[in-house]
């Protein structure tokens, strides 16, 4: 009998604990909590004056790795793919990404692949959504994560109806 009781407090505790490991897998971000170990990314924002609508825009960041970041079609259309063309010092960066993101209110995060084209230019092509609101602000931010923390590039642009 006391065999029996083991067996059944055996099974309802393995029943338990898979329970708990399921509810996690849906319940808990992993993502966040792996974020909130690595620490914040330090980003170094683009000069105000610069407009990626017009120009290319400039950073060098903490590492003196520079980005040039430039958008074709330069009008930044909503609902058609983007290209964004990337130049830096480094010809061979690795674990770079692009993270895309509206400011003036949540439309989506949208990460982005960046594909290495070798000799220090890089790509990523995305669509952004279509919103009503006129003169929507966006952040487009290179993150490099290093061991020693995450630093990254903040370019900043508009887009329009």
């Amino acid at each position: 009998m006391s065999e029996q009781k083991n067996s059944i407090k055996n099974t309802i505790i393995s029943i338990f604990v898979v329970i708990i490991i399921v509810l996690s897998y849906f319940l808990i971000d992993f993502n966040s909590i792996l974020e909130y170990f690595k620490g914040d990314t330090k980003f170094i924002s683009q000069d105000s004056s610069c407009d990626l609508r017009k120009e290319s825009c400039k950073i060098v960041i903490q590492d003196e790795t520079e980005f040039i970041l430039s958008v074709d079609p330069k009008d930044i259309p909503l609902m058609q793919e983007i290209k964004f063309k990337i130049k830096s010092s480094k010809n061979n960066l690795e674990n770079l990404t692009l993270n895309i993101y509206s400011t003036t209110m949540y439309m989506g995060e949208y990460f982005v692949d960046i594909k290495n084209l070798g000799d220090g230019f890089y790509e990523a092509v995305a669509t952004l959504p279509a919103c009503y609101v006129d003169n929507m602000k966006w952040n487009a931010d290179i993150k490099i994560e290093k061991k020693s923390g995450n630093i990254g590039a903040r370019f900043i642009f508009e887009t329009r109806i």
